[in-house]
């Protein structure tokens, strides 16, 4: 454009009737990220596809060229682009003289890739492409030297050694970036050195080499099999670490009565995360939380649902988020009558919360036992309300905070909504709810759904799943600032990526398809992992939705990677390392 930005002709989506006469123009600086303007409409009934826009500086106009769906070529031209898609009104066309594919010839060298608007772009700009949505991978690791002060006790010395097991290796990345990764150090070659710093046989200067393999646990896929909206949680039980799973179930893509009518709520309890898979058996151990016909803090008997799970801490209790849901009324409330009349009915469910009680003195119950549970309470709005009067089903409800201030956030006409909450009385919202994420996009159309949050480097980042659950579902991002005493009701607040962060794809091999309803969570050594579903799709019947496990990596400029293959993560050449010991003598 003459001002430096690109103009971004769209076409996409399904057919609304604008496509015969019209294009949506959007601006970027980056290509990275772009704002929409608007339609721009053209005086035809023809068909527009295909649309490029050029800026001709020698006549300080815009050229817009496209293809009619009998494929002839037509032109347009206007002083100020940004000014007709404002306005919405149509402007005049020409058939052109040079055909607008001729126009815009280009061998890409991309397989399968037909050539669209074409525009050239800086070497810079190309960079920063690449960095957003080119593969990262590893390209080196190390261990920096550690040091042993002889100047301590022999004793000492010992326990100096024997703490390097904790040292970590340092992964770089093609672009810059870089990751730790805990080592499983020669347990040998340690101890054989702490034994010698016990007898004093080390002289200054004196040094030692440790050889070790980068960590690397590799989640089994499947993770667990029909088990949607998966939450992973890492929590302390009086001292004893402990790991969680908790999810949806989904047997047969059956999610509101499946086991013919025994609807429940599974929650896995295991000392690591791959403990918790079916390939180690987590299945077989799984603990029934609720099941239906459990009763609520209401006296309602919760016969089905039970969706999207979350374990969090709230107020210092271990708690969970769920909707169950409950026998459909004779009628809907428009007066309809109800095929769900009497069996579970989605659209009654609401957002609930349980909590685990604790002892006096302040410690926790087992968890696994159900009746350490509290009843679970519906959540309602600051004057004892619904949270949806419209439609009455709310759901995926998770956690943040943020300067002091607590906030739930969920789904609910299908969209994201947000509002703040006492931690010392979760069942009540002390705000109204306020939209902040709707659904605007060909990628994330119909819905947004599943939140959840993670702060990073000074930043909010939520993920949301948009479209419809089935091989369509992708992973959104909005982000806000953290620690700046920031609205998080204002919409205004956060920013929308304009692409999905996560879509059906291949990982490792094999295709995932359908891939969202993530959450962030942590590993054994701290590593940041994403645990979310795909849908399962056997010879194009769909199956349900199946949990996966998989690491995060940050990219240099600060964008979360879901999708980093095994190999990506840690090249195999690169997993064996050695650590070097230095003696010396701070005296």
């Amino acid at each position: 454009m003459a001002d430096s930005r690109s103009p971004l002709p769209v076409r996409g989506g399904e057919p609304d009737g604008s496509e015969r006469s019209a294009f949506l123009l959007a601006v970027s600086d980056d290509l990275t990220s772009f704002t929409q303007l608007g339609l721009v409409m053209l005086r035809t009934g023809g068909g527009v596809n295909r649309p490029s826009v050029a800026f001709d500086a020698d006549a300080s106009r815009y050229v817009i060229s496209w293809t009619s769906n009998d494929g002839k070529s037509y032109v347009a031209t206007v002083a100020d682009i940004v000014a007709v898609a404002e306005s919405g009104e149509p402007i005049d066309i020409a058939e052109a003289v040079v055909t607008a594919e001729s126009s815009r010839s280009c061998d890409c060298n991309i397989p399968n890739a037909i050539p669209g608007n074409v525009i050239a772009v800086t070497e810079e700009e190309a960079s920063k492409l690449i960095e957003r949505f080119g593969r990262i991978y590893n390209v080196e690791t190390s261990v920096a030297t550690q040091h042993i002060d002889m100047a301590a006790s022999r004793e000492a010395s010992r326990e100096a050694v024997q703490a390097l097991a904790k040292v970590r290796a340092d992964l770089v990345y093609s672009d810059g970036s870089g990751a730790t990764r805990a080592v499983d150090w020669n347990k040998d070659e340690l101890e054989a050195i702490a034994q010698d710093a016990a007898e004093g046989k080390f002289q200054p200067g004196d040094t030692r080499t440790v050889s070790g393999r980068i960590r690397q646990t590799v989640y089994p896929v499947p993770f667990a099999v029909e088990r949607a909206d998966p939450s992973v949680f890492a929590w302390n039980f009086n001292g004893k670490p402990m790991f969680m799973f908790i999810a949806t179930d989904d047997t047969d893509g059956n999610c509101v009565d499946p086991n013919d009518g025994a609807t429940h709520m599974p929650l896995r309890i295991a000392d690591s995360i791959e403990a918790l898979s079916d390939a180690a058996g987590g299945r077989a151990k799984e603990i029934d939380l609720l099941k239906c016909g459990d009763y609520n803090a209401e006296g309602r008997a919760m016969t089905g649902c039970f969706w999207a799970p979350e374990l969090h801490v709230i107020g210092g209790k271990l708690s969970v988020l769920f909707m169950p849901c409950f026998d459909g009324p004779r009628v809907n409330p428009d007066g309809t009558p109800n095929d769900r009349a009497g069996k579970p009915d989605m659209w009654t469910g609401s957002c609930h919360i349980m909590q685990l009680k604790q002892h006096s003195d302040g410690t926790d119950f087992d968890p696994r036992e159900p009746e350490n549970w509290t009843v679970p309470e519906p959540i309602l709005d600051p004057d004892g309300e619904t949270l949806n009067p419209i439609q009455r089903i709310s759901l995926d409800m998770t956690v943040l905070c943020d300067s002091g201030r607590w906030y739930y956030a969920w789904q609910q006409v299908g969209s994201i909504w947000i509002a703040s909450f006492d931690p010392g009385r979760p069942a009540r919202l002390t705000s109204k709810p306020k939209q902040i994420v709707v659904p605007e996009f060909a990628w994330d159309n119909m819905i947004a759904e599943g939140p959840n949050a993670i702060v990073h480097d000074g930043t909010i980042f939520l993920i949301y799943s948009g479209s419809l659950v089935g091989i369509d579902y992708t992973t959104g991002l909005v982000t806000a600032p953290v620690g700046q005493g920031a609205d998080l009701t204002d919409a205004s607040v956060w920013t929308k990526l304009d692409y999905p962060l996560q879509k059906s794809g291949v990982y490792n091999g094999r295709w995932q398809l359908g891939t969202g309803h993530g959450m962030w969570s942590h590993d054994e050594d701290g590593n940041l992992i994403y645990v979310f579903h795909n849908a399962e799709y056997e010879h194009g019947r769909y199956g349900g939705r199946d949990a996966q496990v998989r690491r995060v990596h940050w990219s240099k400029e600060g964008m979360p990677i879901l999708d980093m293959q095994t190999a990506e993560e840690l090249d195999p050449d690169y997993a064996g390392v050695t650590m070097e010991v230095g003696f010396f003598d701070a005296d």
